[in-house]
């Protein structure tokens, strides 16, 4: 191969916000030639939220948990890789699991790309500090470039009141 691929990470958890990054790395920023890897997080959202811990002791309740997490997560992935195809993207979706900022940078470093896209959901200062921003991680920690892409509408306005 004469030329390397240029390979670009975008993160995503399966959210609009994820969808929205790569629709604008499709129309903004993909060149032919570069090959898009989609890092999804996969989320187990019944069992981060302590729901097991509430189980007392049925083995069998928290398989089929953790089974209807799978298919959740299978089905994320299948339609990121539908996407990529629509949008006439060459590239795979890699799912990985762990807390999302760091195993989106491992990942990135793993398969040496050149920059990392992703979604930002417009949280407010004060949740962001609370809650903590995987758009926010990246920036921070990455060693490559980071383009974060926000939707239209949660720009905050800044108008005559001070409740921002």
């Amino acid at each position: 191969m004469a030329e390397e691929k240029k390979v670009v990470v975008i993160a995503s958890d399966g959210s609009d916000h994820a969808k929205l990054a790569l629709q604008k790395y499709a129309t903004e920023f993909y060149k032919p030639g570069d090959f898009a890897v989609v890092v999804y997080v996969a989320t187990y959202t019944e069992i981060s939220y302590g729901s097991v811990a509430l189980i007392p002791g049925d083995p069998a309740l928290v398989q089929r948990i953790v089974e209807s997490e799978e298919i959740k997560c299978t089905e994320v992935v299948k339609k990121l890789s539908k996407e990529l195809v629509d949008l006439k993207i060459e590239g795979e979706v890699v799912r990985v699991n762990g807390e999302p900022g760091p195993a989106i940078l491992e990942k990135a470093k793993d398969l040496k790309a050149v920059y990392i896209v992703v979604g930002s959901r417009g949280l407010g200062k004060i949740r962001r500090t609370i809650m903590g921003s995987v758009s926010d991680y990246l920036v921070h920690h990455a060693h490559i470039p980071v383009v974060v892409c926000k939707s239209e509408h949660h720009h905050h306005h800044h108008g005559g009141d001070s409740h921002s």
